[in-house]
């Protein structure tokens, strides 16, 4: 974790250095390491068996790909700062197009800078486990018609570009809300 850091709290130096890259205030800072620590049976670094473990982390769809996002150690595994850099992306006040260009990213498997119908079935099945095939085809195709006429413009071989997918993406209600990391009921 360097910098001083222990299991059991962040030195004032790694504070004053989070707060500036990240944005988050102390408490949320030390709420993120005691949750980071609590995650990682080495008590040092999270690794993908650590988040499995995890009933509450296992059952999210994202965090399997959120993780595999990540840099990672040499041994695989996620240090401190990028868990907190990571999760600064979501923070309250944080640009809502540098969010989406995140969730953009946790979708495009192939990194091609665009998602194709399968990506985007991907993405409306994690938003939605229980969805019907049916229903998630028909999600399918309006997402992509939606963004190709929000964007005006052609879409390339039948994918939506990452800038379309952020510009319409931006415009939808409560889609702010809806990517905000809150840690006001869990931070004294």
């Amino acid at each position: 974790m360097g910098g001083g850091a222990s299991k059991h709290g962040l030195s004032k130096s790694q504070v004053q250095k989070f707060v500036k890259e990240t944005g988050f205030s102390e408490s949320e800072l030390q709420f993120l390491f005691l949750r980071f620590n609590a995650l990682c049976s080495n008590g040092k670094t999270l690794s993908k068996k650590d988040l499995e473990r995890d009933t509450n982390l296992k059952s999210n769809p994202y965090i399997s790909r959120v993780f595999n996002t990540m840099p990672k150690n040499g041994l695989g595994d996620v240090v401190f700062d990028t868990f907190v850099k990571t999760a600064s992306v979501f923070r309250e006040g944080q640009d809502l197009k540098k969010k989406l260009k995140f969730i953009f990213g946790l979708f495009d498997f192939n990194m091609d800078d665009t998602l194709d119908a399968d990506e985007i079935k991907l993405m409306i099945t994690s938003f939605n486990p229980g969805i019907s095939e049916g229903l998630r085809d028909e999600m399918v195709n309006k997402t992509m018609l939606d963004v190709a006429c929000y964007s005006r413009k052609s879409q390339k071989d039948g994918k939506i570009l990452s800038d379309d997918f952020v510009a319409y993406a931006s415009q939808l209600p409560g889609i702010e809300k809806l990517l905000v990391l809150n840690f006001a009921s869990d931070v004294s």
